[in-house]
C-alpha cells in the first residue's frame, strides 16, 4: 500500500472532514447479494414466471457487459413493480444475519468521521452505529452542515418509493431533484470521500464518479478509494480524474479483510496495516468466521479505544440482528377519501422517515400492475391495518371485503386493525364496531374545528400502536 496516500487519508480523517462511501462490497461481506448476483436473482425469477425468452435474453446481456442498472432496469419491466419489489426486499432483508465486520470498522470511526453514504437499502450500517446516527433518505440542501448521519442514496428496506434502482428512478435522483443537486454538491466539493465496498468494472461507481466530475467543477478535492489488486488502466485513470486517490490492498484470502485493517489504522497512533500474508496452500484450512477473525483483529496493535468500540459492536450483534423492522401499514379507504388520505399520510411522515413504518394504499399501484393482486399480497403482508372509514368506505364491496381479511387477520393475532373515523356514518354496527376508534371521542375527523387536530391526534394513537407493535416484529 501507498504510505503517503495513507497519510493522507489520514489527516482527512482526523480533520473531521472525510466521509464514507459504502457500495454494495460491505453487504456482501456479509452473505448478501452483490448488484449482478441480484440481478441475477432477479433474471432466474422472471425466467420462472414465463417471461419472454427474448427479455431474459436482454437481461442476461446486461449483467455479462456489467450494465447491472439496465439489467435491474429490465428485470423491473419483466416482473412487474410489485414483484420486483418484493423480490428485491426479499434477497436484501438482512434480518437475522450478523452485522459484517467492514461496517463495524466503519462505525469504529464514528468519533471523527463526518457522515456516511451508501448505495445499501439494507440495515447493516444503521445497526452497526446502534442507532446513534440518524438515517437519511432524502437530504435537505443543508446537509453538508450536518454531522453524524447515514444518507442512503438508493433508498431503504421496506420503503419502496425511496428506492433507486432503475434508469428512471436514477433519472430522477439524479437529474430530477434541484435539492438533492445541492447537497451533493455542497458534499462532494467540501468533503473528502472515502469508497469502501465497490467493484471495478460495475456502472454504479461509473454513475457515482460522473456526478463526482461533474459537481467538481474541474478541480475535484482530493477523495479515496479501497479497491483490491488489479485496477485497469482505463479505470485507473478515470478514478484519477475524478481527484480519487487508489489505495490498492491484495486480497489474498479473498475476504477483503485488509479493508478492515486500514480503517481501524485509521486513528492517530494506530499501528499500520500488517503486510500481506503468504498465499495458504491448497491444502491449508479454511479461513476463521467473520466473528473469529474479528477477534484476531482486535489486537494489542490497535489502540484501544478502536479495539473498545469493535469489541462493543461485536458483544451487541446479536441484539442488533434482531432489530425490529418497520411496521407494514395498509390503508383501507374509499375513492371518495382520497384527499383525507392523502393529508393524514403527510401527518404520518416522520413516522416514516424514523423508520417505524412502511405505509402503503392502492394508490401506489402502478399504471399496468394487477390491482387485485397488489392489494392482496400488501393486506396479507400488512401488520398494522388503518381502516379509513365514512358512508363511502362501508358502501364500498371492495373496502367490505378488505374489512372481512383483516379481521380474521387480526382473529389470527397476525395483524393490529384500528378504524379512523373520517366522516359521520352508521360505523357502530359493523364487525369492526368492537374494536377502539380513532378520534377517542368518537368525533369524526371532518366534524372537527381544525381537522389537522384531529389527524394529529390520529397519529399520535398510531405511533402509540407502532411503538408497542414493532419490539415483536422481526
Amino acid at each position: 500500500m501507498d504510505e503517503e496516500i495513507l497519510e493522507q487519508l489520514r489527516e482527512r480523517y482526523t480533520s473531521g472532514n472525510l466521509i464514507v462511501f459504502a457500495g454494495a462490497g460491505v453487504s456482501a461481506a456479509a452473505g448478501m447479494p452483490t448488484w449482478k448476483q441480484l440481478a441475477e436473482k432477479l433474471r432466474d425469477r422472471a425466467r420462472r414466471r414465463s417471461a419472454d425468452p427474448a427479455v431474459i435474453d436482454e437481461i442476461q446481456q446486461y449483467i455479462s457487459s456489467n450494465q447491472l442498472i439496465n439489467a435491474l432496469s429490465a428485470a423491473r419491466l419483466a416482473l412487474g413493480p410489485q414483484d420486483f419489489n418484493w423480490t428485491v426486499d426479499k434477497e436484501l432483508d438482512d434480518t437475522g444475519r450478523d452485522v459484517p465486520e467492514l461496517a463495524r470498522a466503519i462505525a469504529a470511526l464514528k468519533p471523527k468521521l463526518k457522515a456516511v453514504l451508501t448505495t445499501n437499502i439494507d440495515r447493516f450500517l444503521e445497526r452497526a452505529f446502534q442507532g446513534e446516527w440518524r438515517m437519511v433518505d432524502r437530504p435537505a440542501g443543508d446537509i453538508a452542515m450536518d454531522r453524524c448521519f447515514i444518507l442512503k442514496l438508493h433508498g431503504t428496506l421496506r420503503a419502496w418509493d425511496t428506492w433507486v434502482f432503475s434508469r428512471d428512478q436514477y433519472d430522477r435522483a439524479i437529474f430530477g431533484s434541484p435539492l438533492l443537486q445541492d447537497a451533493f454538491g455542497a458534499l462532494y466539493r467540501t468533503h473528502s470521500i472515502l469508497f469502501v465496498g465497490f467493484g471495478l468494472a460495475d456502472d454504479n461507481i461509473d454513475q457515482t464518479l460522473a456526478r463526482v466530475r461533474a459537481l467538481s467543477g474541474g478541480q475535484p478535492p482530493m477523495h479515496f478509494a479501497l479497491l483490491p489488486k488489479g485496477v485497469p488502466p482505463f479505470r485507473r485513470r478515470l478514478l484519477e480524474e475524478s481527484g480519487v486517490r487508489l489505495i490498492v490492498y491484495e486480497n489474498q484470502a479473498g475476504d477483503h479483510a485488509e479493508v478492515a485493517q486500514v480503517l481501524l489504522g485509521l486513528e492517530p497512533g494506530a499501528a499500520p496495516p500488517p503486510p500481506p500474508q503468504a498465499a495458504a496452500p491448497p491444502h491449508a484450512a479454511a479461513p476463521p468466521r467473520a466473528g473469529a477473525r474479528a477477534q484476531q483483529q482486535s489486537s494489542p496493535t490497535l489502540p484501544s479505544s478502536l479495539v473498545k468500540a469493535i469489541a462493543a459492536s461485536q458483544t451487541s450483534a446479536p441484539s442488533a440482528a434482531a432489530a425490529p423492522r418497520p411496521v407494514r401499514v395498509f390503508f383501507s379507504y374509499a375513492s371518495r377519501d382520497a384527499e383525507l388520505l392523502a393529508r393524514l399520510e403527510a401527518h404520518m411522515t416522520p413516522l416514516r422517515r424514523e423508520g417505524l413504518i412502511a405505509p402503503w394504499h392502492s394508490g401506489k399501484i402502478d399504471p399496468g400492475e394487477d390491482t387485485e393482486r397488489a392489494i392482496g399480497e400488501q393486506l396479507e403482508a400488512a401488520d398494522l391495518v388503518l381502516l379509513l372509514v365514512s358512508a363511502s368506505y362501508l358502501a364500498s364491496e371492495q373496502g367490505d371485503a378488505q374489512v372481512t381479511r383483516a379481521m380474521e387477520r387480526r382473529a389470527a393475532g397476525q395483524a393490529v386493525v384500528v378504524p379512523i373515523l373520517l366522516r359521520p356514518c352508521d360505523w357502530e354496527t359493523t364487525r369492526f364496531a368492537e374494536l377502539q376508534a380513532v378520534p377517542r371521542d368518537k368525533k369524526p375527523v371532518t366534524k372537527w374545528p381544525d381537522e389537522d387536530e384531529a389527524l394529529l391526534q390520529v397519529v399520535r394513537e398510531i405511533r402509540a400502536v407502532v411503538t408497542k407493535l414493532r419490539p415483536s416484529l422481526r
